[in-house]
């Protein structure tokens, strides 16, 4: 995940968790009146790093924050997926390109929130669904386009039911194998769709006293969202198995509590401002340590206690230092907040700052945060524009694996793999002609946001909070005229 230009060494996998190395060779001492952040920076500077997090994988080298998947490309923060390109936050899906936050699934393309569906695309927040296209909330149902707020229904299209002969008619006439036909029902499932049907204000399943949305088994829970299996938490974004913790995000797995301020980690106790750890307790300003406790401004341990700036004391010296720097964060006010942004090794647009917070390069750079330019031109036999590709699948050659092709909306050339041209194949469906990360970043466009807003609901006009602003187009329904509209 780092550029070649880094300062510090960085390691694969293998050597990473190898014993041909010990990362308390990089140790240095903590020196009393000295700022600790400069310290800090000092080792992160100094000490290797693992290149990705992407444990127990067979064929997937280009996944990172992932677990046992096989066969999966550009993947990030997923687990036990199989065959699947450009996904993220996704778990036990096969044969999936283009999707974010899947479980259970086969076959789709351009989803995100949707359960055990099946040859489908751009559904969003469906379950138990198979061949169906461009569709929002539905539940059991089967070959339904343009439909919303559906259960157990079959050959709908704008939820108006068909003989299933009126049905396939219909669809053909859609012309989906075609770019123009694809790039026509995305813009009625975004534009169009988002009139037609009424939303529901909040999406809380099997939940007790919370507050926020996309969230699935939790109890009081305050302003959190996309959360599952959770209690007592708050400000907290993409958790699950989580409990008595503040403003922590991307947590799961393996039950942590009593945390604050961490990201991407999971199976920690009593544990403050850590990026990437696992399995651990009583770290703080740790990065990157696994199976470690009661460690303090460390980088790349492993099995270690009693660590301060990857250096070992005896228990009794090491909390006796630990007080003196506790006091000297306090009296800087930086004690209990995440590490500061000038200690990052990442420029903006290469973080996920720019998914929840787009800034222009321009605004970046004013608030002091580097930007790295993509200028890397692909060796191919030849770049061909985004608009040029052919209508249909079926008129795209076996060569095209040797083109770069330019995104019709960023100009940045990107390839397609192997995998890739046969699943679209598979699925009758036109190559893309859009950059990889311009395809995330318009997924990311459609979930919810992370703020509630008050207004009232568009049927019964009782106040209600919700994720869509006051602002938006859509028709907001409280959960009970929501329920009515759907059952």
């Amino acid at each position: 995940m780092y550029a070649a230009d880094a300062v510090f060494p960085v390691y694969c996998q293998e050597c990473f968790f190898s014993d041909h190395w010990n990362p308390l060779d990089f140790g240095q001492s903590y020196e009393e009146g000295k700022p600790f952040i400069e310290q800090l920076k000092v080792l992160l500077d100094r000490c290797p790093r693992l290149s990705i997090i992407n444990k127990q994988t067979e064929n997937s080298e280009y996944s990172n924050y992932s677990f046992a998947n096989k066969n999966c490309y550009l993947t990030f923060g997923s687990h036990y997926e199989e065959d699947c390109l450009y996904g993220a936050y996704s778990t036990k899906n096969k044969d999936c390109v283009d999707c974010l936050w899947l479980y259970g699934s086969e076959l789709l393309s351009e989803c995100l929130f949707s359960k055990n569906c099946y040859h489908s695309l751009f559904l969003d927040r469906c379950e138990d669904c198979k061949d169906c296209a461009f569709s929002r909330d539905l539940n059991g149902c089967s070959d339904c386009l343009f439909c919303a707020n559906l259960r157990q229904k079959k050959f709908h299209i704008f939820n108006q039911s068909f003989t299933e002969e009126e049905y396939r008619a219909k669809v053909k006439a859609y012309a989906l194998d075609t770019w123009n036909g694809l790039e026509e029902a995305r813009r009625i499932f975004l534009e169009d769709m988002t009139k037609r049907y009424p939303v529901r204000a909040l999406v809380q399943i099997q939940c007790e006293d919370c507050d926020g949305s996309t969230m699935t088994n939790c109890k009081g829970m305050r302003r959190c969202f996309l959360c599952s299996d959770s209690e007592d938490c708050a400000y907290c974004v993409q958790i699950d198995n989580t409990f008595s913790t503040l403003d922590t995000d991307y947590m799961g797995y393996d039950r942590s509590e009593h945390c604050y301020q961490l990201i991407g980690c999971q199976g920690l106790n009593d544990c403050l401002s850590c990026n990437a750890c696992w399995h651990g307790s009583g770290l703080k300003y740790c990065q990157s340590s696994f199976s470690c406790h009661d460690c303090f401004g460390c980088i790349s341990l492993q099995q270690k206690r009693n660590c301060i700036l990857n250096r070992e004391y005896p228990k009794e010296e090491y909390e006796r230092m630990t007080r003196l720097i506790e006091a000297e964060m306090v009296q800087g006010g930086l004690w209990g907040t995440f590490f500061p942004s000038s200690l990052t090794p990442f420029a903006y647009n290469e973080t996920m700052a720019k998914d929840w917070f787009p800034l222009s390069q321009e605004e970046a750079t004013k608030r002091g945060y580097r930007w790295r330019e993509d200028t890397e031109i692909p060796d191919v036999k030849k770049i061909i524009k985004g608009k040029d590709l052919p209508q249909r699948i079926v008129d795209i050659p076996d060569d095209v694996l040797s083109w770069a092709i330019r995104c019709i909306d960023t100009d940045r050339p990107f390839r397609i793999v192997k995998k890739e041209l046969e699943f679209y194949r598979s699925m009758q469906l036109q190559l893309p002609r859009r950059h990889p990360e311009e395809r995330h970043r318009l997924r990311t466009l459609r979930r919810h946001g992370r703020r509630l807003w008050s207004r009232s609901c568009a049927k019964c006009e009782k106040g209600i909070e919700t994720t869509y602003a006051p602002e938006r187009p859509e028709h907001v329904y409280c959960e009970e005229c929501y329920l009515k509209e759907v059952y």
